[in-house]
C-alpha cells in the first residue's frame, strides 16, 4: 500500500505550530483536490479537535469465521514521567545549527528534525557525542526523555544529503500484510503503557498536521450527514494491477463501487483517505470513475499519505513503526464531524490507532480479473450496514463495529445491540435526505 512520497501541491505558509490541546490556528489556504475543480466551491472551516475513540474494535474478515488481527491490549508507547524540552545544538559540514526536542519525543522525531535542516536522510545519520553509544536506527522509537540528554546538549552530524546519495531503481512495493488492531482501553499491568490516542508525542503530530495541511472541499459537506472516511488501495480497488496496468482502471475497482456510493452518499459525506503520492491519487481517482464520472454521488475532499505520520508501539517487547490516519484531521475543521457520526473503513486495522473505536476493517480486494473476484460482495453487505446505522443509531460511538457481518446477517437493529437509541437519527448521526 505504499507509493512514491511526492504529496499534494502547497500554497500559502502555514502558522506557527499551536501547543498541545490547544486551538489550533489553521491557514486558509493549500490546495488538496483536483485541479480542476472551480476555486469557488472550495471553503475552510476550524475548530478545536474533537475528543478521541471511546469503543473497542475488532474485525470480522469473511461471512464463516475468519481469524481476525490479534487485538494487542499491550500495544502502546513507555511513558515518561514529565516532559521537559531540550534546546540542542549540533554542527555538520561546518554548519551549526538549533533544535527544540522534548522529552516525550522520539529519536525518529529527532532525525526528522534534522533531515529537514540538512536534507541528510535518517538512514544516512550518524549522531556522535548527544549520548553514550552509537544512536542506530534501531531506537527510533525510544523517548529522548529517556537517553540522559542535557539540556543545552551539543553533538555532531556525519551524513551524505539525499540530492548526492546513489540511487538505486525503486521495484514495485513489497505486500504489506503486518497489521495490529489496537483497543481504545488504557492497557492495564504494571508496564502501564500509554495508548497511541493518548500519547502527547502523538497528539502534537496530529496538530502539526492539522496547521500544516488545511483541507480544500471539493463538494460542500451538507448539513445533518455523516462522515464516511474511505481507503483506496485494496479497500475499494485492486491496487496491484492498477499500478502495473495489467488491467483497465473500470476492472480493478471492487464490485459494486459506484453503487455503494450511490448507496450510502444520502446519509454521508465521503471522504477518501488513501497512503499514496497525491500525484497517483489524483489520477486513478479519475480513471476510477470516482472523481468526475456520473454516478448520483460526490466525493466532498481527499486526503493523500502527507496528512499520515509514523507511530511507534511496543509490542511483545519489540518496537513497532507503521503510519496512522488520525481523524482529528478531518474533526479539527469541521465541527458537526465527531466520533458521534463518522466510520472509517479500511483494510489495514493499524490505520486506526488513534481512532480505534471509529474504524471498521473489511477484508482486503486482490482479486480482480479472476472469478473469486468477480463473486465478491463485500461492498453490497457494508453498503446495508452504513445505511442501517445511519437511520437508526444516534450515536456511533456507541456501537462495536467488529461483528457488523453478524448483526447484518441477523437483521438485528445495531443500536439494540450497543445500547444505543433506536429510531430516526438525529442530525448528529447522519439523517436521510430526501
Amino acid at each position: 500500500m505504499s507509493s512514491p512520497d511526492q504529496g499534494p501541491p502547497s500554497s500559502g505558509a502555514g502558522a506557527a505550530a499551536a501547543a498541545v490541546n490547544t486551538t489550533p490556528t489553521l491557514p486558509s489556504k493549500r490546495p488538496l483536490s483536483p485541479s480542476s475543480v472551480d476555486d469557488s466551491e472550495r471553503a475552510l472551516r476550524t475548530h478545536t479537535p474533537a475528543a478521541g475513540p471511546s469503543t473497542l474494535p475488532t474485525s470480522d474478515n469473511d461471512d464463516a469465521d475468519e481469524p481476525a488481527d490479534a487485538l494487542d491490549e499491550t500495544a502502546g508507547a513507555q511513558p515518561v514521567t514529565t516532559e521537559e524540552w531540550y534546546e540542542l545544538q549540533f554542527k555538520w559540514s561546518g554548519k551549526s545549527f538549533d533544535l527544540r526536542v522534548s522529552s516525550s519525543d522520539l529519536v525518529y522525531d529527532l532525525r526528522t528534525q534534522i533531515e529537514t535542516l540538512t536534507s541528510v536522510p535518517p538512514d544516512a545519520q550518524k549522531i556522535l557525542g548527544l549520548v553514550r553509544g552509537k544512536l542506530g536506527g534501531d531506537v527510533d522509537g525510544v523517548r529522548i526523555g529517556t537517553l540522559g540528554v542535557k539540556p543545552n546538549a551539543k553533538f555532531t552530524l556525519v551524513g551524505t544529503p539525499e540530492h548526492l546519495r546513489f540511487k538505486e531503481r525503486e521495484g514495485p512495493p513489497p505486500p504489506d500484510e503486518f497489521d495490529i488492531a489496537y483497543s481504545s482501553a488504557r492497557p492495564s499491568g504494571a508496564r502501564k503503557l500509554i495508548p497511541p490516542a493518548e500519547d502527547p508525542r502523538n497528539k502534537r503530530q496530529v496538530e502539526k498536521v492539522i496547521i500544516k495541511y488545511p483541507i480544500t472541499v471539493m463538494n460542500e459537506p451538507r448539513e445533518g450527514k455523516g462522515l464516511l472516511v474511505l481507503d483506496l488501495d485494496y479497500t475499494i480497488v485492486d491496487t496491484r494491477p492498477l499500478l502495473d496496468g495489467a488491467l483497465p482502471p473500470l476492472e480493478c475497482a471492487r464490485p459494486g463501487l459506484h453503487e455503494f456510493l450511490e448507496r450510502v452518499y444520502p446519509f454521508y459525506d465521503i471522504v477518501v483517505w488513501s497512503q499514496t503520492s497525491w500525484m497517483w491519487l489524483e489520477s486513478k481517482l479519475v480513471e476510477l470513475g470516482v472523481l468526475g464520472g456520473e454516478g448520483s454521488y460526490k466525493i466532498c475532499f481527499v486526503a493523500d499519505r502527507t496528512t499520515m505520520f509514523p507511530i511507534f508501539s511496543e509490542r511483545g517487547g519489540k518496537l513497532v513503526k507503521h503510519e496512522v490516519k488520525p481523524l482529528a484531521y478531518f474533526w479539527a475543521t469541521f465541527p458537526q464531524w465527531s466520533a458521534k457520526n463518522t466510520i472509517h473503513i479500511d483494510d489495514l486495522a493499524r490505520n486506526f490507532a488513534l481512532n480505534p473505536g471509529e474504524g471498521l476493517k473489511i477484508r482486503a480486494y486482490k482479486g480482480a480479473g479472476t472469478p473469486d473476484g468477480l463473486r465478491d460482495r463485500e461492498l453490497d453487505k457494508l453498503g446495508a450496514y452504513l445505511t442501517d446505522i445511519a437511520e437508526n443509531v444516534n450515536d456511533f460511538a456507541t456501537l462495536d463495529h467488529s461483528r457488523w457481518k453478524k448483526r447484518q446477517a441477523t437483521g438485528r437493529v445495531p443500536g439494540g445491540e450497543s445500547g444505543a437509541v433506536g429510531g430516526p437519527p438525529d442530525g448528529t448521526a447522519g439523517a436521510s435526505s430526501g
